[in-house]
């Protein structure tokens, strides 16, 4: 069967109005912030349930056409909707955008993948749940189970953690659940997400072994109070905070992640005397009137020393000091607060074309390392941050983020002008040699966009061959996403 063909049979099965075939609209779907070269790709589809899903794969494995499989393609800094390898049929999974169920009482909904996390929160909201998403910095647009299946961070935990049962379509159209689903009675199930035998959450996150067409979410019971801690710090003074803040994860005064980010993350203007840059900690807290009050006692006896200002704020007194949306996301209100300080940090207009950010003037890149929480770890870091700095004169933008009292996670960002192809050029080499430092540096990271893939994953290492012998299991044709978090095929 050939590529028009099977266009051709797709288009029969799905209707025209959800196929993209190569032309001005699917070169506009392919546009990516991190500016990459879209390779060839021959159409992008939009199947709107499972059943057309399995008949797109259907097709496709009569005409050995492998595919590449996103949600709603806002992957942004880390490759958006573009495959790893060239070649591949897109399938979005925006139109599967059913909630089918939220559960107050055992704290879960179960969604399929086109679900955001604006559609779901604002669906929390309307019902006046006493629960919680846990969002992240991104977008409201931005899928609910995508960034979780990507290991992404959230708020309150690290989003994998709060995966508690999924729906998994293999290459040959067969479906599975996890766990207990299968066995769902009037007894409530997904109080214990393994069920029994091997656990899946591992083996269909960050892989390209199956497809996710549901998932069952874990949501966070709201307390009685609520109230966000706030602090800055100069930079010398990071490595100290941090030891600080990983004692009182140890102690559980902190259960939520804390986000810290430095002053072009959060375009802070001023800086002390000295020059030094500032970094701005931000968490909630949440519990009992009596709790909340021990915490504001208890916390800055262990930090308060570290900080130049520390302070808890009421959603009322964010608000006042105009953070009000930072303060949302730490209650499970999505917001796109963060996209629009991105480009403030370039003094350009967030207005809502730009926050379009794929099409927008402004190109962003993604560099993911997981850092132990130690004081030396903090160090090492801020000197390669430092080192990028001097050696091609961007500052990138960073957020580090503790999850609990053993690691933290950070989201660094390069930004650059989408219209100066020297900028974009030094741009690209910058956050590679980023990386590679990092790498060298003894750190590893949790999430790789599409071209860091084929640099940081060895098929020398025993863990991509175990990878790969289950996808030659799983998927023997290679029909789903080839290369993604894999050995590439060619190897």
């Amino acid at each position: 069967m050939n590529i028009n063909q099977l266009t051709d049979d797709i288009v029969s099965l799905i209707g025209e109005e959800n196929v993209l075939l190569p032309g001005d609209g699917l070169n506009r779907q392919l546009e990516n912030t991190t500016h990459y070269a879209a390779p060839q790709v021959p159409a992008l589809v939009r199947p709107g349930n499972s059943e057309e899903l399995a008949g797109i794969l259907a097709l496709c494995r009569r005409a050995n056409q492998p595919v590449y499989t996103f949600s709603k393609g806002l992957n942004w800094g880390l490759g958006s909707r573009l495959p790893v390898q060239p070649g591949c049929l897109l399938i979005e999974l925006s139109r599967m955008n059913r909630i089918l169920e939220i559960n107050a009482e055992f704290h879960y909904a179960i969604l399929e993948p086109g679900v955001s996390q604006g559609q779901l929160s604002e669906e929390i909201r309307n019902r006046g749940l006493p629960v919680m998403l846990n969002v992240t910095g991104s977008s409201p647009n931005a899928s609910v189970l995508a960034n979780m299946l990507e290991r992404g961070s959230g708020f309150f935990a690290h989003r994998i953690d709060d995966l508690k049962g999924m729906e998994v379509m293999l290459a040959d159209g067969s479906t599975y659940r996890s766990g207990f689903w299968d066995e769902r009675g009037e007894r409530e199930v997904f109080h214990y997400p393994m069920g029994m035998g091997p656990e899946w959450k591992g083996l269909f996150s960050q892989s390209n072994l199956g497809i996710v067409t549901k998932a069952v979410v874990n949501l966070h019971p709201k307390l009685e109070v609520q109230k966000m801690l706030w602090c800055k710090v100069p930079e010398s003074n990071l490595p100290a905070l941090m030891e600080g803040l990983g004692e009182l994860y140890r102690r559980k005064y902190l259960v939520a992640v804390t986000h810290i980010g430095n002053d072009k993350r959060m375009k802070i203007e001023h800086r002390g005397a000295d020059l030094q840059s500032t970094w701005t900690s931000f968490g909630m807290v949440q519990g009992s009137p009596a709790f909340i009050e021990f915490l504001e006692k208890e916390i800055p006896e262990h930090i308060g020393g570290r900080c130049h200002s520390l302070g808890f704020f009421s959603e009322e007194e964010a608000e006042a000091a105009g953070i009000g949306a930072v303060f949302g996301c730490n209650s499970g209100i999505p917001t796109d607060y963060f996209l629009k300080a991105m480009y403030r940090s370039e003094d350009l207009n967030p207005d809502e074309f730009d926050l379009q950010i794929d099409h927008g003037p402004l190109g962003m890149l993604c560099c993911l390392p997981v850092l132990p929480l130690e004081a030396s770890a903090i160090s090492a870091c801020l000197d390669i941050l430092n080192g990028i700095h001097r050696d091609f004169g961007i500052q990138p933008a960073t957020t580090l983020n503790p999850m609990n009292d053993l690691c933290l996670e950070s989201v660094i960002n390069i930004y650059f002008r989408r219209d100066n192809p020297e900028e974009v050029a030094k741009a690209h080499k910058a956050n590679l040699e980023m990386s590679r430092r990092f790498y060298q540096a003894g750190f590893r990271f949790y999430r790789l966009d599409v071209r860091l893939m084929n640099e940081f994953i060895f098929p020398s290492n025993p863990h991509w061959n175990l990878a790969q012998r289950l996808k030659k299991v799983l998927d023997p044709a290679g029909l789903l996403s080839p290369g993604r978090y894999s050995i590439p095929d060619s190897q």
